[in-house]
């Protein structure tokens, strides 16, 4: 019981998206979560996101890709769900070969 709450207060909720993400996804309570930050859902589609995915991943300082993709595509997939951003099968694909590295 005490690993579940621990695991709920390591969480924030954004206030843009209203979603639940790790410390590293979102710094701050007070504060949108790094997919609300960067980008626009009106703006941006799921192909322009996942084209800047390895500059982000250099960026970040992670150690594992493989890690770093993974979650990075799980945020994306609720950030995209919640405001109705949906991937075409070229994104589908994209994502498919990003999860098996």
């Amino acid at each position: 019981m005490s690993k579940l709450l621990k695991t709920n207060q390591e969480d924030h909720l954004c206030l843009n998206c209203k979603q639940y993400y790790k410390h590293r996804w979102c710094k701050d309570e007070t504060k949108p979560c790094f997919f609300c930050t960067m980008y626009l859902p009106m703006r941006d589609t799921i192909y322009s996101i996942l084209k800047n995915i390895h500059l982000l991943y250099l960026k970040s300082g992670e150690i594992s890709c493989k890690e770093y993709y993974n979650d990075f595509l799980d945020n994306l997939n609720k950030w995209a769900i919640n405001f109705h951003v949906f991937p075409t099968k070229q994104d589908l694909r994209t994502i498919y070969e990003l999860r098996n590295i």
